[in-house]
């Protein structure tokens, strides 16, 4: 009885089928490219700064969509391997990242691994669920950050 009462009370929230989803997801990605010593969180930043020459600190987290203080966080133990490189900018809380050639040797090490994360997910979604993911969420993040 109380299970029945528990499943009647739920209501639908777009925002927490979202975050069960996304931490799902996260953890199959993160099953794959635990053997390269990677995260999903740090292969993405990897990724975009391997896109970019230089990028500041700010960029990188509207890009990836982080709050700076988590980025910093996420971005504290790709500095201490070496993977990225940081300099100052001209105001003191300015801070500039760059890829550094082992962080781009551990990107393309993990790269592979990600692919096969991208398959076990691919292979568990039909091909019309994977491709409207694909177009919608872009546009719940779009509308979602008010752009």
């Amino acid at each position: 009885m109380a299970a029945e009462n528990a499943k009647s009370t739920v209501i639908p929230c777009l925002c927490h089928a979202l975050r069960q989803a996304s931490r799902a997801a996260s953890r199959l990605y993160d099953d794959e490219l635990r053997s390269a010593g990677l995260r999903t969180t740090q292969f993405s930043v990897l990724r975009v700064l391997a896109a970019q020459n230089e990028i500041r600190q700010r960029d990188l987290a509207e890009r990836t969509v982080h709050e700076e203080t988590t980025l910093t966080r996420n971005l504290r133990p790709l500095i201490e391997a070496g993977w990225v490189a940081e300099r100052p900018g001209r105001d003191r809380r300015e801070k500039w990242l760059a890829i550094t050639p082992s962080g781009l040797a551990k990107l393309k090490e993990a790269r592979p691994l990600w692919k096969q994360a991208q398959q076990r997910m691919r292979s568990r979604l039909s091909d019309k669920v994977w491709h409207n993911l694909l177009a919608i969420l872009p546009e719940v993040a779009r509308q979602a950050g008010g752009e």
